[in-house]
């Protein structure tokens, strides 16, 4: 089911929500991406959970910024005004890149509201060229397309290893026809718009680092094996040393988008994980 929820700054987000029996789970994608983008894990998860899969603001279905609020914690603020418009007073929050960076502060901030945590390939210290890398990828589709299949090619260079299937759907679902009859991707460019202040990233990066050491849920945090953006140094750290309760996993298969690469092994590594926090 689609639905439309009341977020913060008077904001409408789009959500599909999956029944489902037990604990709800939030799925909250990275940058440029949508709700889609977690459709298989979303469908293996509702077995045994309630799943509400989220368009950030400025993504997808959801609302635009007016003001081009698009800093992690204009994200991370949305997410429990979704939950209460949701009607979920606590859940278990699945987060993957700019998601899990806006997971980890609504974490820190609201622990009574969120049961278990799992970070996908994101982390307080990711990789500034790599994220320049693929703020430039993001600025280059921000164009008119003739076709979903054009799309789809793009799609299939900034993802080497994606899965096919996933990807012919992230390009089915990140378009909108213009009234000329070409498409263009469902994305805000103000999200570009970032801070240019180098110390802006240094504040975030300690603001991350130290809402970490205030998460006491239990945590798993799962890297990609190929990812140039989550270096398996700083996911250690994470688990080991900043979380109370961590776990780290590695998809070896998979670069930064774990679910677009091996959508199977991250929902095996999810539900392992909390069939574990069940016993």
């Amino acid at each position: 089911m689609t639905r439309r929820l009341a977020a913060s700054e008077g904001l409408e987000l789009v959500a599909s929500d999956r029944a489902g029996p037990g604990t709800p789970i939030l799925l909250v994608h990275g940058f440029s991406n949508n709700r889609f983008v977690w459709d298989e894990i979303a469908d293996g998860l509702s077995h045994h959970h309630r799943t509400l899969a989220v368009d950030l603001r400025g993504h997808g279905d959801s609302d635009w910024s007016p003001d081009a609020h698009y800093g992690v914690p204009d994200y991370a603020a949305d997410l429990p005004a979704v939950l209460d418009a949701a009607q979920i007073p606590r859940a278990i929050v699945v987060g993957h890149s700019l998601g899990g960076n806006a997971a980890t502060l609504f974490a820190a901030k609201h622990p009574e509201r969120v049961d278990a945590l799992v970070l996908v390939d994101t982390g307080p210290s990711l990789s500034l060229g790599a994220m320049m890398f693929v703020a430039r990828d993001v600025s280059g589709a921000l164009r008119s397309y003739a076709t979903t299949a054009e799309y789809q090619e793009l799609l299939e260079t900034t993802y080497p290893v994606g899965n096919r299937r996933t990807l012919a759907r992230m390009a089915q679902t990140g378009l909108v026809a213009r009234v000329d009859g070409r498409l263009e991707p469902k994305l805000d460019p103000g999200i570009l718009q970032g801070p240019s202040d180098p110390e802006h990233w240094v504040r975030l990066e300690h603001q991350l680092w130290r809402a970490l050491r205030e998460i006491h849920c239990p945590t798993l945090v799962v890297r990609g094996g190929l990812s140039a953006m989550l270096a398996e140094k700083v996911a250690i750290e994470m688990a080991e040393s900043a979380l109370e309760d961590g776990t780290l996993r590695t998809v070896e298969r998979a670069g930064h988008a774990v679910m677009v690469d091996d959508s199977s092994a991250l929902l095996k590594e999810i539900e392992s994980f909390l069939r574990q926090r069940r016993r």
